[in-house]
């Protein structure tokens, strides 16, 4: 089965740097398998490696940290990691971090509208009327950053019926917030720049987290073109930025823990990012990463995000000076092709990595991991992968960087077909309990069974492999009828586990010769078993269309029996030309023409071993070619069986039908006997054209 991989690169959001040769913005299918190094964005995994995106290298890291929180869980259990599903967004599908970049400044207005009210409303100074026509005026501010409409009709009519002292000060801050608004910055510093003394505890605190934000936005004016990248030759005044940080710094020297405390943080990165200061700007990094998650501000999904877009983009490996952040940067240069076949990096050299030596001083077990990832992938050394990385597989609890290493251990004991790496797998179970490093090592295991004659100990009822893909895969792939039909009905299975096996065992049979045993295990199809249902993505569905095959309406163009009757037939004469014919309308009209369970993934994937299904997968035109030749079939059998065979390379040239392909001269040859030989048949009629 074609499989195709679509890559959708995603357009920069405004102020957004393009992530570093590392984002997952892809669409494709995941690599199921464990000696890998490619990126592709589709295949993270709970083992730190050249293969996951870096973002994803980068929260693993975090995750080790004292105090971290655990790696959030992505849905059911899965091989693979989802970024997405771990990133904080806003309501508008933006990430609520103001360091991502002042992409509109109209994003805060919402939450800016839901503080101010809240303040006023705290405020007893304020008389009820000017309160409830300042909370109106607010409300009615509804900036547009991207048009030169004014936001602040509405608050100057407020503000001319406000007489108290209190009341006024309300309103100098909404003037502020509509200035900033219509990026009228001066203005704007100018307002707020004379409340940072007012009487209201509010108004003290955000004029002077707003005098910092007015500044950052200042300094990026005329600094970015329509597409948000900043234009050819652009640099920002030195001055700009230094009253930026002043601003920034100021608030957060004033209020260290205030309410804006973590967002004039991440503003003071960006004013970094600005200047180019990337030592600066890796010494913040280095500080957030250190923290506990309570303690940074920002989830770590988001900060991973940021650190891939804001450093790794313009990053080299002699200048960072932070272990963690340069042990992602150096996994990124120590991958193989990408998806396209290009080379990902430049690799980086064994000589080079070891001179990096003394920047991990704190984390000797990372770097040992490091070279031992690089003399794997990089220098094919397994050895040296062994020597670097010592047996600690008996652990209650692995940190992510000593999971990683263990896997790695395995991995290279597999290269070398050790003789106990199979108990190495189990023993590392015991330990794999954050999220997602079981299924990694129940897929080193059931990788290790499915090519050692283990496969009937993976569905054993005490398994230790239990990540439902893992057996999928397997079942669709390997599995042999005996062990499909004893899952299809085993008590231990999950539903789902018995519909896959069920839906492939009768798939199988119907369509590879077994069709006697088809009349059999019909019988274990449910009574209330959907005749119709997703069965192209059998991971996902909650059902599977099991009654296609016992009670199918969809029969095809040549007056085909019920589908057991067909099976019927074929089970009492192999040859029959019509049965033959009507298995092939059956495959055709139910959309089973290239189907995955008729292709096995790589040798070296997950499933990947050959099937022990007997016999072949399928194939219409073989069926096709077959009646063709058949002395017993009759000449409508004959005619409709050259009708089939020469649409099936309609309309593009090519065999839609499985088998081996035959050249243009001999479709031709198909054409011509169709209308020669059976000139009054409907079939000889409707065929215009041959591919």
């Amino acid at each position: 089965m074609l499989r195709v991989i679509l890559c959708l690169l995603l357009g920069t959001l405004a102020f957004w740097s393009m992530p570093a040769r590392a984002s997952g913005d892809v669409s494709c299918g995941p690599v199921t398998k464990l000696v890998y190094a490619s990126y592709t964005g589709c295949d993270d995994t709970a083992m730190i490696g050249p293969r996951n995106d870096s973002r994803i290298n980068l929260m693993l890291l975090m995750a080790d940290v004292r105090g971290a929180a655990p790696l959030a869980a992505t849905g059911r259990r899965s091989i693979f990691l989802d970024l997405s599903s771990l990133r904080q967004s806003s309501a508008g599908g933006e990430s609520p971090f103001f360091s991502d970049g002042e992409g509109s400044r109209c994003r805060s207005n919402v939450a800016g509208a839901a503080s101010f009210e809240a303040a006023i409303r705290a405020n007893a100074r304020v008389p009820e009327q000017e309160r409830a026509a300042l909370i109106a005026a607010r409300h009615a501010l509804q900036p547009d950053c991207a048009s030169d409409v004014s936001a602040g009709t509405a608050i100057a009519r407020a503000s001319r019926g406000v007489t108290s002292d209190a009341g006024k000060a309300f309103a100098a801050y909404l003037e502020g917030a509509a200035a900033f608004y219509d990026a009228d910055f001066d203005g704007a510093a100018a307002r707020f720049g004379a409340l940072v003394s007012a009487r209201d505890p509010w108004l003290r605190e955000t004029a002077r987290y707003m005098l910092g934000r007015v500044a950052v936005n200042r300094a990026q004016v005329d600094y970015y073109d329509d597409y948000g990248s900043p234009r050819e030759g652009k640099q920002i005044a030195p001055k700009l930025l230094a009253d930026a940080e002043a601003g920034l710094r100021a608030y957060m020297k004033a209020y260290p823990k205030g309410a804006y405390f973590f967002s004039a943080r991440g503003l003071l990165r960006r004013v970094f990012w600005l200047a180019q200061d990337w030592a600066r700007l890796e010494a913040e990094y280095a500080a957030l990463i250190a923290l506990p998650d309570a303690e940074r501000g920002i989830d770590a999904a988001s900060l991973a995000q940021e650190i891939d877009a804001k450093l790794f983009a313009s990053a080299t490996a002699d200048r960072l000076r932070d272990p963690i952040l340069l042990a992602a940067f150096d996994l990124m240069h120590m991958r193989g092709k990408t998806y396209d076949g290009e080379p990902c990096c430049t690799p980086i050299s064994r000589a080079a990595l070891d001179a990096q030596r003394p920047k991990f001083a704190g984390k000797p077990a990372l770097f040992a991991y490091l070279q031992a990832v690089h003399a794997f992938f990089v220098t094919s050394q397994p050895d040296e992968s062994l020597r670097l990385l010592p047996d600690a597989s008996h652990q209650a609890d692995f940190g992510y960087v000593e999971f990683s290493r263990q896997m790695l251990r395995g991995i290279a004991l597999e290269s070398k077909a050790d003789r106990n790496v199979r108990g190495f797998w189990i023993d590392l179970l015991a330990g794999a309990r954050r999220t997602g490093q079981r299924p990694v090592v129940e897929l080193a295991l059931a990788m290790h069974e499915e090519r050692h004659n283990g496969l009937a100990r993976i569905f054993a009822p005490d398994s230790p492999i239990r990540t439902q893909e893992i057996r999928d895969t397997l079942l669709m792939n390997v599995a042999d009828a005996k062990l499909l039909r004893q899952q299809a009905q085993a008590a231990s299975a999950s539903p789902h586990e018995r519909r896959i096996a069920l839906f492939t065992l009768l798939y199988k049979e119907a369509t590879r010769g077994s069709h006697r045993d088809f009349a059999a295990d019909a019988r274990l199809v449910p009574a209330n078993a959907p005749v119709e249902a997703n069965y192209y993505d059998f991971g996902t569905t909650d059902q599977l269309p099991l009654a296609i095959f016992t009670k199918g309406r969809k029969l095809g163009d040549y007056g085909c029996p019920p589908f057991p009757e067909t099976q019927s037939r074929l089970a009492a004469n192999p040859g029959d030309a019509k049965a033959m014919l009507c298995l092939g309308e059956f495959t055709r009209v139910n959309g089973f023409d290239g189907f995955y369970l008729d292709d096995s993934p790589p040798a070296d994937h997950l499933g990947g071993t050959p099937s022990q299904f007997a016999a072949p997968p399928y194939s219409r035109l073989d069926a096709y070619q077959a009646v063709m030749a058949s002395p017993k079939a009759t000449a409508d059998d004959k005619a409709y069986a050259l009708f089939r065979a020469v649409n099936c390379y309609a309309p593009g040239g090519s065999n839609a039908c499985g088998g081996k392909g035959v050249e243009p001269a001999v479709r031709k040859s198909w054409f011509q006997r169709l209308k020669r030989d059976y000139p009054a048949s409907r079939w000889a009629q409707e065929l215009r054209y041959y591919w």
